[in-house]
């Protein structure tokens, strides 16, 4: 997830946090819980530091992304349609030299913000086609993890999905320019949040519990100082960019406390390149 001061070395692209996060941030409590409501074929992609296991193929339609972090480091999977005849070699390429200029609007999301040794799921449909899997999030040296070899590419295989939908779940949340929209408010456990984009760009959510006394503000300011202190919180999922137009669902698990959204996603409408959290795009819930 990026950082307004990480925005000059990468471009338009954005991140958030490093490779030495895994020390600052909160580590993983008890087993990973996770829960499937719907049949959905799980496709299951290992995070490392720094190399994704991804499987050779996908069945098109609704697919259940299962991301597990076996590295140390702070791992996501953005998942996005290359054109038709693109390689990987080819899009990553494109992304190196200018990462401001693939294409978001077909960005389809993927599990975001795992911390060492967690396991995040969630919903999408998935159109056939080849699928470029990267991490962009930055390592301590600044670079992101996809400049360290962290991709990979998925085949999508089968008929297009046809009258399929993402699941209602149990909270729906809107992301717009640049907002979010919750209904009903968030309880506590395990549930799933119903993530679209309403928006005319691509928007993510990168959900964080605050410690206590802390809020959304000291989670940008610590981003921005490069994670050099204690984290204010503790990652708990989200979804990497969706392009406009997407749905996803993504199951979490919350306990008691305050939580904020942000959006990272640089800005491409007004051509500024910032994160939209400096956009004002963050929103505080309290869970009981």
């Amino acid at each position: 997830m990026p950082t307004s001061r990480w925005l000059s070395r990468l471009g338009a692209m954005v991140a958030v946090s490093s490779s030495s996060l895994a020390a600052q941030a909160k580590p993983a409590t008890g087993p990973a819980k996770v829960a499937t409501t719907s049949p959905a074929p799980v496709v299951t992609i290992e995070a490392m530091d720094f190399a994704f296991k991804v499987p050779a193929t996908a069945p098109a339609g609704l697919v259940t992304i299962r991301l597990k972090n076996t590295g140390k480091s702070l791992h996501h999977a953005q998942l996005a349609r290359m054109n038709p005849g693109q390689t990987i070699a080819d899009f990553m390429t494109q992304l190196r030299k200018q990462p401001g200029s693939i294409n978001w609007r077909e960005t389809e999301g993927g599990p975001t913000s795992a911390i060492g040794g967690q396991v995040l799921e969630m919903q999408m449909i998935l159109a056939p086609g080849t699928y470029a899997v990267w991490c962009w999030i930055p390592s301590e040296d600044g670079s992101p993890h996809y400049m360290k070899g962290m991709y990979s590419k998925l085949e999508v295989a089968g008929p297009s999905p046809a009258r399929v939908a993402v699941p209602k779940g149990d909270v729906k949340v809107t992301l717009s320019d640049y907002e979010y929209a919750i209904t009903p408010a968030p309880t506590v456990g395990i549930q799933t949040w119903r993530i679209e984009n309403v928006g005319p760009q691509a928007h993510e959510i990168t959900l964080v519990k605050l410690d206590r006394g802390k809020t959304a503000l000291d989670v940008v300011k610590w981003m921005e100082d490069g994670q050099r202190s204690d984290a204010p919180g503790r990652m708990v999922g989200g979804t990497s960019s969706i392009a406009p137009g997407r749905a996803v669902s993504s199951r979490v698990d919350l306990s008691p406390g305050e939580y904020v959204l942000l959006c990272f996603t640089p800005d491409h409408l007004k051509g500024t390149g910032k994160p939209h959290a400096d956009m004002g795009m963050m929103k505080t819930i309290s869970v009981r």
